[in-house]
């Protein structure tokens, strides 16, 4: 069954320009909050589930269904590095969902309008999704997209499925990590919403040479008295005017302006005011809804106006959450794979358990016929059947690689007693029966931590090598 929790509203479209770097981005995510893609091997003859980091086909398609992390199997999900499309209908909601929530973030970022992350079809607030991507990438994100609200609520309008969005739900999402207010469409909303308009009895224009230094007050006053004063005639005229000035970008609606009459006015003030606020002035004055007047448009209008200086946000929101925060997780214990030398948050017990590997590690005595390819095959096939996380495909070719390596003998060996502590109790069980039926629900909270910790750093040849000397 689809999930259908988080959804994007709207269509994926990333400037061209722009692609290669949300896809490198998009990679990263993956890499870092450990998506995966499963795959079957035989080892020893025997048939084992194995995770590779995913990489794009030569399609530019990406494929993965496994988060190291969840330590759950998914159906296969795809990310198109050519659409920068994501396909992931079971996301679910825990580790997996949590990191295709961030790229559908990163989606609505890309495409800067027209492409919106909801929630149980509501406009889903993105910033704890922006503190998280921030913390993963280290980079500034901001949504640009969200800072106009006029534009947002205007697509929501018009779709059938979100269509009842508010100026009091666009209000209270915005945050300052989203980037700095655009307030003219901010007034628009609320002005449009509650089809009034909100004049100041010292703010008016008395001519047109005052259009220049007015307010926004101001100059959606005096559209409205501009077209209060027509005849019938002339504000049937007008509205023809407006559908085209409508569709006009800033040059074309400059050039009216050598227009004398109302209609030079108008244009001039399109400089300044959005659409939204010439067209609610003229329904205003011919005593009609605004949307009827907008909506016999067909059009989004115009954006590119000179606009007023607000007090800016010089305090930008670049705050940064690391990933095992948002995962439930109080520590990296289980992050190994990820230490290229920094200082991970490491529990006490974590870094105790470390230093016990360590000396047991050089006390191991390999017996003289251990088959490393068999004892591989024997304790992924365990990992696998008591749900533990996968094993990475790199460890796994490069043990075989190594078969004869008494260092990469010992660290299997050493795995091995993870895995039967708490089997000297059962000895009338065997090794499978005691795990199945005992041991996997008995384990402590660490003793599962330590296991994936051990296979995460034996992933790590960096930190293995500083470790265990191989």
């Amino acid at each position: 069954m689809a999930d259908n929790i988080y959804q994007l509203a709207g269509k994926v479209n990333v400037p061209a320009e722009k692609k290669d770097e949300m896809n490198t981005y998009v990679l990263e995510i993956m890499d870092k909050c450990g998506i995966r893609k499963t795959e079957k091997m035989t080892v020893a003859g025997t048939e084992v589930i194995v995770v590779s980091p995913v990489q794009p086909n030569a399609d530019g398609i990406v494929m993965f269904d496994y988060s190291i992390f969840e330590k759950k199997k998914r159906e296969i999900c795809t990310y198109d590095l050519n659409t920068c499309e994501l396909y992931a209908e079971d996301s679910g909601y825990c580790e997996f969902g949590v990191v295709m929530n961030m790229i559908m973030v990163l989606q609505e970022v890309y495409t800067n309008g027209g492409c919106y992350f909801i929630e149980y079809g509501k406009l889903c607030t993105a910033k704890p999704y922006l503190h998280l991507l921030q913390g993963v990438l280290g980079k500034r994100i901001t949504l640009p997209g969200r800072i106009r609200m006029w534009d947002t609520y205007l697509f929501f309008r018009n779709s059938k499925e979100y269509s009842n969005i508010t100026f009091d739900e666009l209000r209270d999402d915005y945050s300052v990590s989203y980037g700095e207010l655009d307030v003219d469409q901010l007034i628009a909303v609320f002005e449009v919403e509650n089809q009034k308009l909100s004049f100041s009895d010292n703010e008016t224009i008395s001519c047109r040479e005052e259009i220049d230094s007015a307010s926004l007050s101001g100059r959606t006053e005096y559209a409205y008295r501009i077209f209060c004063s027509m005849n019938e005639d002339k504000k049937i005229t007008m509205k023809s005017f407006l559908a085209e000035l409508l569709n006009l970008n800033f040059s074309e609606r400059k050039e009216l302006l050598a227009h004398q009459d109302e209609k030079g006015i108008i244009a001039e003030l399109s400089l300044y005011l959005l659409p939204a606020y010439l067209i609610l002035a003229y329904a205003k004055a011919v005593g009609k809804d605004f949307w009827e007047i907008w909506d016999s448009f067909g059009s989004k209008g115009y954006s590119d106006i000179i606009q007023e200086d607000y007090p800016g946000d010089t305090d930008l929101d670049f705050r940064k959450i690391p990933f095992y925060k948002v995962v439930r997780r109080k520590n990296e214990d289980e992050f190994l794979e990820f230490w290229d030398g920094r200082n991970l948050i490491l529990s006490q017990d974590m870094k105790e358990c470390i230093q016990r590997w360590k000396e047991q590690f050089s006390d191991i005595s390999v017996p003289s016929d251990m088959l490393t390819e068999y004892f591989l095959a024997k304790n992924i096939t365990r990992l696998n059947d008591i749900y533990f996380r996968y094993v990475d495909k790199s460890f796994v070719t490069e043990f075989i690689e190594h078969g004869n390596d008494l260092n990469h003998k010992k660290a299997l060996i050493l795995l091995e007693r993870l895995l039967d502590k708490g089997q000297e109790y059962f000895p009338e069980l065997t090794g499978k029966q005691a795990d199945e039926w005992i041991i996997q629900g008995k384990r402590s909270k660490f003793d599962c931590v330590a296991i994936s910790a051990l296979l995460s750093l034996l992933t790590n040849n960096r930190q293995r090598n500083k470790i265990f000397g191989f």
